[in-house]
């Protein structure tokens, strides 16, 4: 009969979950106020008729349901391990991520596009009601990026970046508007619109691709940009009863959870202080990488059938 087991914490030393209170609470406050806005910025934009409110209202669209993945993506990092999911559900926002990037890149060449139509087909626009309708936007992304550039100091969460980038995004908009409404109202130029929209797509692109890039890195396995793989391979073999460090995988979970994994070779002592070398081992990383969850492998020369010319050379 097979045998299950009720309780995940029996086969994990390292909790694969993330309590993040603070982001939930700054992601929820964000989707309300985030919410409301877009619905004010839709209908001034097609009474005004004018492209940057409207994609800025498209871009806040986006950030309306972004916020709500981002929120699944949380709720799911907090879940407990299972025998089938044994990393818990901590690439979910990744996940998450990845589509909330993707979504700010197709959104930047959507308002790119507009904006040309705009500048080959120029049309009329409602300068006072975008003036109204921009000043408040630009209140609203104001106080969204200044609580979630608050709240990514306090816990790292690649959800919330691309949240903060969503609402940089909105806030470069809604100065943009006004840009355009200043500039419209002095000199009629009503090009300036579609111009700045481009201009702004550009910086949503950006940003778009930076969030795509750090998922893509995770989801690719690729090591952390600031941990260097030869400087700890170094540091292990220094060891005095290290011989070699081969097998060696370091990768992330998730923003802020690293995982590693290595076959160290060790000299043929007894069991104990050759255990007592990957315990050693072990706590180094932790202390010094910041990796507390390391799965290190025995191998004894003998034991292994390590006797090619390599490893006879280190013994």
């Amino acid at each position: 009969m097979r045998k299950t087991l009720s309780q995940p914490t029996y086969y994990h030393h390292v909790e694969h979950l993330k309590e993040q209170q603070g982001s939930k609470k700054t992601l929820w406050a964000s989707l309300l106020i985030t919410l409301f806005f877009t619905i004010v910025e839709v209908v001034g934009g097609i009474l005004s008729n004018s492209l940057a409110l409207l994609s800025d209202s498209a871009h806040m669209l986006s950030d309306v349901l972004a916020l709500g993945l981002s929120m699944i993506a949380i709720y799911f990092a907090a879940k407990a391990p299972t025998a089938r999911y044994t990393f818990g559900y901590l690439r979910l926002e990744i996940l998450a991520a990845l589509l909330n990037g993707l979504a700010l890149v197709v959104i930047a060449l959507g308002i790119c596009y507009e904006g040309i139509m705009r500048i080959l087909h120029p049309q009329t626009v409602d300068v006072k009601l975008m003036l109204t309708i921009s000043l408040i936007g630009l209140v609203v992304n104001i106080v969204l990026t200044i609580i979630l550039a608050r709240s990514l100091k306090g816990e790292d969460n690649i959800n919330v970046q691309s949240a903060l980038w969503h609402f940089i995004g909105d806030l470069l908009n809604s100065v943009g508007v006004i840009v355009a409404v200043v500039v419209i109202y002095f000199t009629h130029w009503v090009l300036i619109d579609p111009i700045l929209s481009i201009l702004i797509s550009l910086i949503i692109f950006r940003g778009g691709y930076k969030i795509v890039k750090n998922a893509w890195d995770i989801l690719m396995a690729k090591v952390p940009d600031e941990l260097d793989t030869d400087e700890i391979i170094t540091r292990m073999k220094e060891h005095p009863n290290v011989l070699d460090v081969h097998e060696f995988h370091l990768s992330a979970i998730t923003t802020g959870h690293y995982t590693l994994s290595a076959h160290v070779v060790v000299d043929n002592r007894n069991d104990a202080e050759n255990y007592q070398v990957i315990n050693e081992l072990a706590a180094m990383l932790e202390r010094d990488y910041k990796l507390d969850h390391t799965t290190l492998q025995l191998e004894h020369l003998k034991a292994n059938h390590l006797d090619d010319p390599y490893f006879e050379q280190i013994k």
